[in-house]
């Protein structure tokens, strides 16, 4: 990317005229189109106050991303709530903020008005907020900078493929309050390319999806691992259908090993980037091409030393250092994620409030999930404690899904880990219970087993 995402949005919108730079079903607001209406609603925004704005994350109307726009040129920060919410709690936890709630119609007024706004120029004002669960699952808001979001974008165009493939036709799986969704959005704003959303409908309609991503001649698909695996599962998510797709961005959660065969399996020429990042970060600070041969084993999310951001291990913690953290912590975030280094490539270990000790050994269940899943036949694996009466961890509970026998998996993951690693309980199941986010619903899940 060179210079600041505003100058290379305005300039985009100047020269590629009639092409498509933002889609949603049926609707389309053309590069010609963009900054203008963007900046008109900039000015009603500017003039109503200060603050965050907030609106429903929903990816179903082309609107709210251009809204999103003009939020960056007022100098206001945009608040895209879980449209899996109630609308009353996402208006709650907008007014706790002190949000001024954007209504769709208000947003056309303004996009319409044909007012003129210039791009506030201060780089450190807060570009978006999103809210996120800590371990309490009590929601709290992250505000992201505008410098935030730039460093991430710098990086992100040097990654193998990422940038080419953004500037013809990028798709987005994540809802808009999902951190995954600023990646497909603004590569493709700050490439030229055309940013489509994918509607509820089409993500729970596989013939639609394919439909959709086949007359958009897909380029680039930034996905969660679950909505991939989900993809894979349907035959015609092929090169026959969609010879286009160059580029796949795995970012959300951790990419099983299956999954990634099977993509470089059906798609030979594809470039598959596994990324990591918190939300605090700007969507994802590292990330690293895999090839088939990595899909023995747990997969790699970068290689060491190289990202959006500084990297550190403290006692197995992820630290990061860098321009790409969100200005609430100084610039050095704790992740509360552990990770490893081997070969050069750094790998995703789990939570930290995950971890277990049993048998005096320090147990890391990622690291026993990510094995099993490496295994022919395992299509997703979860790894919990079994406790007894004072809380203590008196053995382990794997629960798998896929076709691969019990016996065989066992047998299997005592080749590869020590005794203590080994669960001394299995259950398959056909599906493991997943979050709004596509992670693995552990809570539920050892409600289902108990």
């Amino acid at each position: 990317m060179t210079g600041p995402l505003l100058e290379r949005v305005r300039a985009n919108s100047m020269t590629l005229g009639d092409r498509p730079a933002l889609t949603a079903g049926a609707d389309v607001i053309r590069w010609r189109e963009l900054w203008p209406m963007a900046q008109s609603l900039a000015a009603r925004l500017r003039q109503a106050g200060e603050g965050p704005v907030a609106l429903s994350g929903s990816p179903d109307q082309v609107w709210r991303p251009a809204a999103f726009l003009a939020c960056l040129i007022a100098g206001r920060p945009y608040l895209p709530l879980d449209p899996g919410l109630p609308l009353r709690r996402q208006r709650e936890l907008a007014a706790g903020l002190g949000a001024q709630w954007l209504e769709e119609g208000e947003a056309l007024a303004g996009f319409a008005a044909g007012r003129s706004c210039s791009p506030a120029e201060d780089g450190e004002r807060l570009a978006y907020l999103l809210f996120t669960s800590g371990t309490t699952d009590a929601p709290k808001p992250v505000g992201i900078s505008l410098r935030n979001l730039e460093s991430f974008l710098r990086w992100a165009v040097t990654l193998p493929g990422l940038a080419d493939s953004a500037g013809e036709t990028a798709v987005g799986q994540a809802a808009w309050s999902f951190d995954l969704s600023v990646a497909d959005l603004y590569l493709a704003l700050v490439r030229g390319g055309t940013h489509v959303a994918l509607t509820e409908e089409e993500k729970g309609d596989y013939p639609a999806l394919l439909r959709r991503l086949e007359a958009c001649d897909a380029a680039l698909l930034v996905t969660t691992p679950t909505f991939l695996r989900l993809c894979l599962a349907e035959p015609g998510f092929s090169p026959a259908r969609l010879p286009g797709l160059r580029t796949v961005f795995s970012c959300g959660e951790a990419l099983p090993p299956a999954a990634a065969r099977r993509l470089l399996d059906r798609f030979p020429g594809c470039t598959l980037l596994n990324a990591y990042g918190p939300t605090e970060a700007a969507c994802a600070v590292t990330a690293v091409p895999i090839t088939r041969d990595m899909c023995a084993g747990p997969l790699p999310v970068g290689r060491w030393g190289e990202g959006a951001v500084s990297v550190t291990l403290e006692e197995g913690e992820l630290i990061l250092s860098g321009e790409s953290v969100a200005p609430a912590f100084g610039g050095r975030y704790a992740t509360g994620d552990l990770g490893y280094v081997k070969e050069g490539l750094l790998y995703w270990a789990g939570r930290k409030d995950h971890q277990l000790k049993y048998k005096g050994y320090r147990i890391e269940p990622a690291e026993i999930e990510g094995t099993l899943e490496s295994l022919p036949g395992v299509e997703r694996a979860a790894v919990l404690p079994r406790r007894g009466p004072g809380g203590e961890v008196r053995g382990l509970t794997a629960v798998v899904e896929g076709s691969a026998p019990v016996e065989e998996l066992r047998t299997g993951l005592a080749r590869l880990l020590p005794p203590c690693k080994c669960p001394g309980r299995w259950v398959t199941m056909d599906r493991i219970p997943l979050t709004p986010n596509g992670k693995c619903d552990r809570k539920r899940l050892e409600e289902m087993i108990q």
